[in-house]
């Protein structure tokens, strides 16, 4: 394998990673990414979850993803001596008669045995929770503390003198022969890793992300107390101990702000207050809000430009970026590096379409 240069652009989740797996892999790579921008992972439960949606669905690819994604935080925990990956049961509540039925239809199905648990009969669980039609264990769920695993990234890439903390200004990357040039770095590769981001990006703008805005409120509440789980009930409430809770998540595809709104808090609160005994009062302590990078169809944008050598994007990873981001950076480093061929459901090339869709190059002049 040859050492090469590489610029990752994106100081998030999936470009912290990157530049990581990269450093391992012994290539020369600065991580350039504004700590001061809005950050979707900066501000997400972090959470892992095989069986989402009203559906009651099986992530995609999930048995591929989990096993890898929890071999990866474990490697970060021992590597940097920190805490993040928390393996905890998911209790998902029944809202009516329809998710019974849906639940007891996937505990049928031998393809779910391994995410699901068994039946909570209504009343069995915590006496604080409005429980009218039982609910159901996902096994294989857990979270990880992003802001704490970003933190810990950014200063052992800080403390290696390769990351700078600065916003990328795509009309100053120019080409010069067969490689790229940017503010005196000279790279073989650029890799853009900047979330909704993206949409500025003027090799990539033609990629077709859906930006969907998500509010969590960190709560206090002295009289609850909880097993430790994560907790999904119309909204999942996360509990951190000492009485703190995470609650979220909204979604709103109008909304391209990523400042918090009063709305959103609205629309927390109430679905708490809507399965929380009344006894318990929460206090928000604090209130957060960013964009997902989600995608068209719900798979992730990765590949190379289809006309600029040296150009690569790795982006789109949605809500689910935790359990995400370590197989397919495994996947995408592979053909990086190895020239292994790329899934084509998560290559950009099937969205490639010259003749409709031109990559526009004029940043590069």
């Amino acid at each position: 394998m040859s050492i090469q240069k590489h610029i990752v652009v994106g100081a998030g989740l999936a470009g912290c990673l990157l530049a990581w797996r990269l450093k391992q892999a012994g290539q020369h790579v600065t991580l350039i990414g504004s700590t001061t921008l809005p950050n979707a992972s900066q501000v997400a439960g972090g959470i892992i979850n095989p069986v989402t949606g009203r559906w009651m669905t099986k992530s995609w690819a999930f048995d591929v993803l989990i096993s890898h994604a929890a071999a990866t935080y474990r490697e970060l925990e021992q590597q940097f001596d920190v805490e993040l990956y928390h393996p905890v049961p998911l209790v998902r509540y029944c809202q009516n008669s329809i998710d019974v039925k849906r639940m007891g239809r996937r505990m049928r199905n031998p393809r779910y045995a391994n995410v699901l648990g068994d039946p909570i009969p209504e009343g069995a669980g915590p006496d604080s929770f409005e429980d009218t039609h039982g609910s159901f264990h996902i096994k294989q769920a857990g979270y990880v503390e992003l802001p704490l695993l970003l933190q810990t990234l950014r200063e052992h890439f800080t403390q290696a003198g390769i990351f700078h903390d600065e916003t990328f200004i795509h009309a100053d990357l120019t080409r010069h022969d067969s490689q790229w040039s940017y503010h005196g770095l000279q790279a073989d590769h650029i890799i853009f890793s900047e979330g909704v981001g993206m949409q500025a990006n003027p090799w990539f703008n033609w990629l077709p992300l859906t930006p969907a805005k998500g509010e969590t409120l960190i709560l206090d509440c002295p009289t609850l107390d909880l097993p430790r789980a994560i907790y999904h009930h119309r909204k999942w409430l996360l509990p951190y101990g000492d009485h703190t809770f995470r609650l979220g998540a909204t979604f709103d595809s109008d909304d391209a702000s990523s400042e918090p709104t009063a709305a959103g808090a609205r629309e927390l609160l109430e679905s708490a207050q809507s399965f929380i005994a009344p006894q318990h009062t929460l206090t928000i302590k604090q209130h957060y809000a960013g964009l997902r990078p989600s995608t068209k169809d719900f798979r992730p944008f990765i590949g190379d430009h289809p006309t600029e050598a040296g150009l690569h994007i790795f982006n789109g990873l949605g809500s689910k970026g935790t359990s995400l981001a370590p197989e397919l950076i495994r996947q995408f480093l592979a053909h990086l590096l190895g020239g292994e061929a790329l899934d084509p459901e998560i290559d950009i090339a099937r969205f490639v379409d010259t003749a409709t869709n031109p990559p526009c190059t004029d940043a590069t002049h």
